[in-house]
């Protein structure tokens, strides 16, 4: 570390922000409320898009089971975010937008720069802050125990799902966070396909802490 400095935690860690410290920060936050049913009903998605961003990580947390999915939108130059909720339509979720952090000069707090003078940590940005990461697939319910104090939310790295010819069973892996327990779980999102085999994707999820958020 030639510039920047370190905090000492209580456990013994630490946490460095020097000029290497580059890192996503929250570029939105909110509640998205679900506008559309699903093929299947009873469960919801809203589609919302986003201009000038690099390349976002979405966020979702509360206590009712979602899913969130990012896409690009080449042909008119934005991203395409999808929150698709474990209720009808209505369901509000919280959500996070994280990207490259934006600019910022309040003239105040604390700042870090490197030697070419490219801003590596500003006070007054809402990093990420990696709690977890783990897999689970559709057919299966994870539970996942953190510090109750804490307040989470799920990026759904690679988005989880079942497709089969069975009614019932073409599923998104979707999680919800509730005193410092994360569950995923598959939701229903449309009918039977006209398929001979079952088709089934393992999700990764990262579990961010977004605790004063």
């Amino acid at each position: 570390m030639t510039v920047g400095f370190q905090i000492f935690l209580a456990d013994g860690t630490t946490i460095q922000a020097d000029d290497n410290y580059r890192n996503l920060s929250v570029r939105e936050q909110g509640s998205a409320v679900t506008t559309t049913a699903t093929a299947a009903g009873g469960t919801s998605f809203v589609l919302f898009y986003r201009t000038g961003l690099t390349l976002p990580l979405l966020a979702v947390g509360g206590a009712g089971f979602a899913v969130g999915q990012t896409f690009f939108d080449a042909a008119n130059n934005r991203w395409g975010f999808i929150v698709t909720a474990g209720g009808a339509i209505g369901a509000s979720v919280p959500f996070y937008i994280f990207d490259v952090p934006f600019d910022t000069d309040p003239h105040f707090g604390l700042q870090v720069f490197n030697a070419a003078g490219q801003k590596t940590f500003d006070i007054m940005q809402k990093y990420l802050r990696v709690n977890d990461m783990y897999t689970s697939g559709v057919s299966s319910v994870v539970n996942k125990s953190y510090d109750p104090s804490r307040v989470y939310a799920c990026i759904h790295m690679i988005t989880g799902f079942r497709i089969s010819a069975v009614a019932g069973n073409t599923q998104l892996l979707a999680t919800r966070v509730s005193a410092g327990a994360v569950t995923s779980s598959g939701i229903v999102v449309d009918g039977a396909q006209g398929i001979s085999t079952v088709n089934e994707s393992t999700a990764t999820i990262l579990v961010a802490d977004v605790t004063l958020y």
